[in-house]
């Protein structure tokens, strides 16, 4: 039997095909530039090259159709038992479900907090549940993880009757991001205590104790916490209601403004990208400068937070795009931290590496990059969702 996990992006789509019983991928693709004159197609067996198409992709279904006619060309999707999906939002439902049309309502119910990733998604399952109908669809909810969050935690400071009665609260998102790299900083490094910072276009800090998240940076919605590459991130709400005064916005108007003119690219003007964002800077641009480093001194200060809650941590660890790939922003972050325990060493940092450490062996934290896998969570938890809900 096998299992395909769904990854879609606004103009993209990505997955992979695990076998059930090894949990072995044997087939991944990767279709970009959906709705483009000139789509990009790129897939491969397990152990193949990859083999790249260039096509018009019009549309999502066609982008899944794509996927689905290499797999049966392959006779890869004649076992098929699933296709998961790593979820992000839904009222009042999390873990791992079933996505049924009740579930696929409450994340339209939600919609507003989280409205690109929402649509996607939305958009996928329903591609899917037309082209396979037969397929068992599951979602495993970002939310998930961080369920033990203590209410001292994750309530605002709001009339508690809004907490009953609209779900107003942290939730917390990255789930299968932070959930990975909290086992495997335990299977490398005995880690206990990790604080996991997913830092890319998308960013969120982790405070992670015993395998399970016990504080995150974002909120009830996926647009608050750290700045994001256009997301605003945290924002004083009487700030926010001033401007909305002062420059006549809708809420449509505002809520497009933080989450596609705020950020990175707000602040510095050009891009929301750290490739970009390094550039500038090296180049002289102040705009530049001052985007990277208040991205930098809010990672700082969620890391110091999670240093309190958690009484000390064992490793630090950088993920994702940003995170694993630019030593720059991975010095500038843990800089001027010798006296918590955290020193960095610049030969291991610089070299970049795939997975391991980049502390000096005098660090009393370690701090390490390591590269998430999302889709294997999402796999093992869906196939536990199967091992105990199918017969």
């Amino acid at each position: 039997m096998t299992l395909l996990i769904a990854n879609p992006g606004s103009t993209s789509f990505k997955c992979k095909l695990y076998d059930l019983a090894t949990m072995q991928v044997l087939f991944q693709a990767n279709v970009e530039r959906i709705g483009d004159r000139e789509g990009i197609y790129t897939f491969n067996r397990a152990g193949a090259e990859k083999t790249e198409i260039r096509q018009p992709v019009p549309d999502y279904p066609s982008a899944v159709n794509l996927t689905l006619n290499s797999m049966k060309e392959a006779r890869l999707i004649d076992d098929l038992a699933a296709v998961g999906f790593k979820t992000v939002h839904a009222k009042g439902v999390t873990g791992c479900v079933e996505l049924t049309d009740e579930v696929v309502k409450a994340m339209e119910d939600y919609r507003s907090l989280a409205p690109v990733h929402t649509d996607v998604y939305v958009t996928a399952i329903s591609v899917f549940k037309s082209l396979l109908p037969s397929i068992l669809r599951v979602g495993l909810f970002e939310t998930h993880f961080h369920v033990n969050i203590p209410p001292e935690a994750y309530l605002y400071a709001i009339p508690f009757e809004y907490f009953e009665k609209h779900g107003i609260r942290k939730y917390g998102f990255h789930g299968a991001s932070h959930r990975y790299i909290g086992m495997r900083a335990k299977h490398l490094f005995g880690a206990r205590k990790v604080i996991s910072c997913h830092l890319g276009g998308s960013s969120s800090i982790c405070a992670i104790k015993d395998g399970w998240s016990i504080d995150t940076s974002m909120g009830m919605s996926p647009q608050s916490g750290l700045p994001n590459a256009k997301r605003v991130g945290d924002l004083d709400p009487f700030a926010l209601l001033y401007l909305m005064e002062q420059e006549n916005l809708s809420v449509q108007q505002v809520g497009k403004i933080l989450m596609s003119k705020g950020g990175i690219y707000g602040i510095s003007g050009t891009s929301g990208d750290f490739r970009d964002i390094e550039r500038g800077v090296d180049n002289g641009d102040e705009r530049s400068e001052l985007a990277f480093k208040t991205f930098v001194y809010n990672v700082k200060r969620y890391i110091g937070e999670y240093l309190v809650a958690l009484n000390d941590a064992d490793c630090i660890v950088f993920t994702a795009g940003a995170g694993e790939h630019s030593a720059r922003l991975r010095k500038a972050i843990v800089s001027d931290m010798e006296n918590l325990g955290v020193v960095l060493d610049d030969d291991k940092n610089n070299a970049n590496p795939k997975e391991g450490l980049i502390s000096h062996d005098t660090s009393r934290i370690k701090v390490a990059v390591i590269p998430t896998n999302e889709e294997l969570i999402v796999a093992s938890e869906v196939k536990r969702y199967l091992e105990h809900n199918r017969p």
